[in-house]
């Protein structure tokens, strides 16, 4: 598509919309104004309306009242000679109701009913036709005997003249003083009826006329119609449409809006009272009609408005636009060509003018951007060496020198030990310059003219680049035998041992180092930098601050280690572990107090493989966190099954490993197997190692703390072996200490270990410790820790570790001569 049709097809649609904005926007205020003025004039009419019903009810309500408190009207009712009612009282009684209808005329019929229904006395202000006598079976006398209150009030129509009146009644509870005693409860004497002409009313409803086709309806609950303005006959009930959100919207004013198959309608709402209610229709066609109008010469002064606004577009898009625009793409061309001469017009004062100077601008900058460009693809940003993309591409070339002038050559990969912790003890800016100071001195240390640059790549000096994070690589382009490398690496530790300076922080770093030489390792650089990252992984085994030549054997290590892992991923899957147990003997009862659960792993092909071949391979992969857990399963599970089957349960300790605690997982993992199994919390230990807790966080220590008010005990694995502090029995919920094998093997022959023991044990003592030695495997080893108060033994001099099966038989076994016991007692 051409630039000119883009800017048309671009810009024309910003205009339609806004001009469609300001139509729509326009009708829409239009259609308020149109409906805020019809509401507004049918609102103030209702509140007219329903003011003028309610000052009718509230003023019939009063007049009642005072028309019952008449003392001539309770003489009347409590007279019971009739002769004396009818021929003395009666005349009185009218005469008065007449004053009563001469004050006011509405009122055009007054009666007394008596109570049970019959009409005794009735006046009317015209010659009204009085259908019966007997009131009691017609539905409005049933109503008014029913209601709870005094007073009945409906409008409803009279079936002496047909037309819609109010009815409004009085129940005349009365006592007669001379024969009840003024204790006695107040009787039914009958009923003061006043009927009340509405016809001010209908009048003001049905000629109600507005310039929207407004119908006016006033209506009780049921639904029926009382008076309906216009010409429309009256409807009663009301559909059930309109009945509902009316009943809907009893309460207050309201305005909403129903539809039926062919109209649609703003309905207002007012509530009279709480029996009626006054509507206004509105026909929204009827309403909406001026603005529709107004719609249609919007709509066409819009097309008109786009027509005349795009040609004029066409024209000024071309000439200001399009021409100029030509000119740049033609010199860009140009440009893309290699042309750096070609000359555009800079004269235009505007946003061309601007883009043609900012064109040549651009044009001058070229080389200096592509230079720029080249150095920062090809070193690293942070420390200034080459980084991997330039390594690689001078591997490639060296290797190929090599190979070509039959000469060797080697690769140093080199990572910082530890680098991790400095980071996030200092901080990443303070670990930032450590990396930059780390650079310098590696390039101080290697001879200046071993450095490389790209425009020296042919003399093909030794190279110093950062491959990412903490790692270098040190590559030797020409060396005479392997020893020149050793030279190169055992300079770089000794340069590295002196501190380096950070922010005012001392601090000391070792590096390991991998070496591997071409020809003599491998003959192609996938196979080199495989093996440097190898012999470099191998000499972090070895302690770290070493350097370490690959050998075929580190491969094959490195080979089975990888096999090993992926083994392990799927033993993992298809549940190829089981546990063992091994018992753990009280000291000088020689029962069986505890157990420990030991995972093993059956292999399908290569069978039981030993722990010590497989757990550091699931820590450091991170597998130990799902065999950890299962394990856990298993064993609290085991407890479950051997306590439903009536098997003596004893409680059972869970080794976890550095991942699995720092997970911070772990107490949810243990609540949620314990509380699924149900099995009881005592019977649940966890062992962690000294390594575990070193590195411990608040967070996890508090976690701990809560694993202990669980109920669950806490045993310290291993102790004496790592970084044994005091401190860990202070900070930790440590319920019980495990004495490592190391001490325990040589107790009866080296008095240190000896001593040590002792020392431990009492330590523990002195602390209301447990004391647990492990690996003890001969009786001279079990009776010194007897004598010397060690609470429980666990090792091969009692039990070796055995499937469950075999557990549960001892247990049932052991447990046999105590039952025996006790019953021959």
């Amino acid at each position: 598509m051409r630039l000119q049709s883009k800017i048309i097809f671009i810009t024309t649609p910003v205009v339609v919309i806004f001009i469609l904005a300001i139509g729509a926007i326009s009708f829409s205020m239009l259609q308020e104004a149109t409906v805020e003025k019809a509401t507004g004039n049918t609102r103030s009419f209702l509140n007219t309306t329903t003011g003028n019903v309610q000052v009718l009810y509230d003023t019939a309500t009063k007049d009642i009242e005072l028309f019952s408190n008449s003392n001539l009207l309770e003489n009347y009712l409590l007279t019971t000679d009739e002769e004396v009612r009818y021929t003395l009282l009666q005349p009185t009684i009218i005469r008065l109701f007449s004053s009563y209808q001469k004050a006011n005329p509405n009122y055009y019929e007054i009666r007394i009913l008596l109570p049970d229904g019959y009409e005794d006395t009735r006046v009317v202000l015209t010659d009204l036709p009085n259908i019966t006598e007997e009131e009691g079976e017609t539905e409005i006398f049933q109503a008014m005997r029913r209601t709870d209150n005094d007073l009945f009030t409906r409008i409803y129509r009279n079936p002496d003249n047909g037309k819609i009146s109010l009815l409004i009644s009085k129940k005349m509870l009365l006592r007669d003083p001379n024969l009840n005693p003024i204790s006695s409860p107040k009787t039914l004497r009958g009923y003061l009826v006043v009927t009340i002409d509405l016809n001010f009313i209908d009048k003001k409803i049905t000629e109600a006329v507005d310039e929207y086709g407004t119908t006016f309806l006033l209506l009780d609950r049921a639904g029926n119609i009382f008076f309906q303005s216009g010409t429309e006959p009256v409807l009663s009930p009301l559909p059930g449409k309109f009945l509902q959100e009316a009943m809907d919207h009893m309460k207050g004013e309201s305005t909403f809006t129903v539809a039926d198959k062919t109209h649609s309608f703003l309905v207002l709402s007012s509530n009279v009272n709480d029996s009626l209610l006054m509507l206004a229709k509105i026909p929204k066609n009827h309403l909406y009609a001026a603005s529709y109008r107004l719609g249609l010469a919007v709509t066409f002064t819009t097309i008109c408005a786009i027509v005349i606004f795009s040609a004029l577009l066409f024209y000024l898009g071309k000439k200001f636009i399009v021409k100029p625009v030509i000119l740049l793409r033609n010199a860009a061309t140009e440009l893309g060509h290699g042309n750096l001469n070609i000359s555009i017009d800079q004269s235009a004062d505007d946003e061309i003018g601007e883009l043609a100077r900012s064109f040549m601008e651009m044009r001058n900058n070229l080389q200096q951007s592509h230079e720029q460009i080249k150095r920062l693809a090809y070193h690293d940003f942070l420390t200034g060496l080459p980084n991997r993309v330039m390594f690689l591409d001078f591997f490639t070339r060296v290797v190929e020198n090599a190979r070509r002038h039959t000469r060797s050559c080697a690769l140093m990969f080199i990572d910082l030990d530890n680098f991790k912790r400095i980071n996030d003890t200092l901080g990443h800016n303070l670990g930032d310059d450590l990396l930059r100071q780390l650079a310098r001195r590696l390039q101080e240390t290697i001879r200046k003219s071993d450095f490389i640059s790209i425009s020296s790549i042919d003399k093909d000096p030794d190279m110093i680049a950062r491959l990412g994070g903490d790692e270098f690589t040190v590559l030797l382009t020409s060396i005479r035998d392997q020893n020149d490398a050793a030279i190169v690496a055992r300079r770089l530790l000794l340069a590295l041992a002196e501190p380096f300076m950070l922010d005012s922080h001392e601090v000391f770093i070792t590096i390991s180092i991998g070496i591997t030489v071409f020809p003599h390792d491998a003959t192609n650089e996938e196979d080199l930098i495989k093996n440097a990252d190898i012999a470099m992984y191998h000499a972090k085994e070895k302690g770290k601050n070493n350097f370490q030549y690959y050998s075929n054997t580190m491969n094959a290590e490195a080979l089975e280690r990888l096999t090993l892992e992926g083994e392990l991923r799927w033993a993992v899957e298809r549940n190829e572990f089981i546990v063992h147990y091994q018992p753990q003997v009280d000291a000088k009862t020689k029962e069986i107090v505890g157990l420990e659960a030991l995972v093993r792993w059956i292999h399908p092909v290569k069978g039981m493989i030993p722990p010590n071949n497989f757990i550091p391979v699931a820590e450091e992969s991170g597998l130990i966190v799902p065999i950890g857990s299962w394990v856990m399963k298993t064993a609290v599970r085991q407890i479950r099954d051997w306590q439903q089957q009536g098997v003596p349960v004893v409680p059972i300790s869970i080794n976890l490993s550095s991942p699995q605690f720092q997970s911070k997982e772990i107490y949810n993992i243990i609540t949620s197997i314990l509380n699924s199994t149900g099995v009881p919390r005592k019977y649940l230990k966890v062992e962690l190692t000294e390594s575990i807790l070193l590195n411990a966080e608040e967070e996890a220590i508090n976690m701990l703390h809560d694993i202990k008010k669980t109920g669950v005990e806490i045993c310290l694995d291993d102790f004496g072996t790592g970084y044994s502090s005091l401190n860990y029995l202070k900070r930790f919920p440590i319920d019980v200490l495990k004495i490592d094998r190391s001490f325990v093997m040589n107790i009866t022959s080296d008095p240190k270990d000896a001593e040590i023991c002792s020392a431990i044990i009492a330590l523990a003592k002195c602390l209301n410790l447990y004391v647990v030695a492990e690996g003890v495997e001969g009786r001279d080893q079990y009776e010194f820790l007897r004598d010397k108060d060690c609470d429980c033994i666990q090792g091969f001099y009692f039990y070796r570790p055995m499937p469950a099966e075999d557990i549960e038989k001892l247990l049932i076994a052991l447990k046999k001569p105590q039952k025996e016991a006790m019953e021959v007692h």
